[in-house]
């Protein structure tokens, strides 16, 4: 076995299902050019299973850990069941990272009038690693970069393309405010004019049912938009409410990743 083409042990590959048996499945690992390894059937799930079929398909991809080399037989054990959530969401993320970026080189190379794309993306691999590394590296001007045999104009547009991407991300918060008025006379002026000022103020404002009101806001970066919802705070204390008023954050999905949200969030 070649090391330096192997993943190590109890490392975490993305792989695809090459063939379900009874006894388990073979993998081939998209990482390691389809390099396959096997994943006994007690390692596929916790608890005793019935049929196979009923958790693995061919051509499924999978996550999953090296947990065995064979050396003398030259092959591989995996296991799914060993991986945790977190372990597998890191992966996912991590992979289709470096699939995007890898892309984005090609394209960027193709755009820079480079010759042999497919001979500069393996220089890539072999100076950096990863594409996710020659980003970081592009980034952060690693000392690396001096020393690169990569075209100057392709670092430089790699280089750009991040920081345009990086340009166009937003941030969003969001609450849920309380806000109850106890003036009978001119409460509901007073609520119209709290509403205009916190809409002034760069604040999405929604109806949710009485007393509540959804409060979103969006900037630059998380301080940017926390900074606007703090504008609320200031609108309410200048209006000198008599009634009840409250903030309460809310968990919002996540959105969608930008190609480079995982190193530079």
């Amino acid at each position: 076995m070649d090391n330096e083409k192997l993943p190590q042990l109890h490392q975490v590959v993305i792989g695809q299902i090459s063939k379900v048996m009874q006894f388990g499945a073979y993998c081939r690992l998209l990482e390691y050019g389809n390099l396959e390894v096997f994943i006994p059937l007690r390692e596929v799930s916790f608890g005793w299973i019935k049929n196979i079929h009923e958790h693995l398909r061919t051509g499924q991809n999978v996550v999953c850990k090296i947990i065995y080399f064979d050396r003398e037989r030259h092959t591989i054990d995996a296991s799914i069941k060993q991986v945790t959530s977190k372990e597998e969401k890191d992966k996912i993320n991590s992979y289709k990272l470096e699939r995007r970026l890898s892309a984005m080189f090609r394209q960027l190379a193709k755009s820079t009038g480079q010759k042999n794309i497919e001979e500069l993306a393996a220089l890539a691999i072999s100076e950096f690693g990863t594409f996710t590394n020659l980003a970081k590296a592009v980034m952060e001007k690693a000392p690396g970069l001096k020393t690169s045999k990569l075209p100057a104009p392709l670092l430089s547009a790699i280089e750009e393309n991040i920081k345009s991407i990086m340009r166009r991300r937003t941030f969003k918060v969001s609450y849920i405010m309380t806000l109850l008025n106890y003036n009978t006379k001119s409460g509901a002026s007073q609520n119209n004019d709290i509403f205009s000022k916190i809409s002034a103020a760069g604040v999405k404002l929604a109806y949710i049912s009485a007393p509540k009101y959804r409060v979103v806001a969006e900037g630059d970066s998380y301080p940017e938009a926390e900074e606007k919802i703090k504008k609320i705070e200031e609108i309410m204390q200048k209006a000198k409410l008599k009634g009840v008023f409250s903030l309460e954050k809310e968990k919002l999905r996540k959105e969608k990743e930008s190609v480079f949200e995982s190193y530079f969030a």
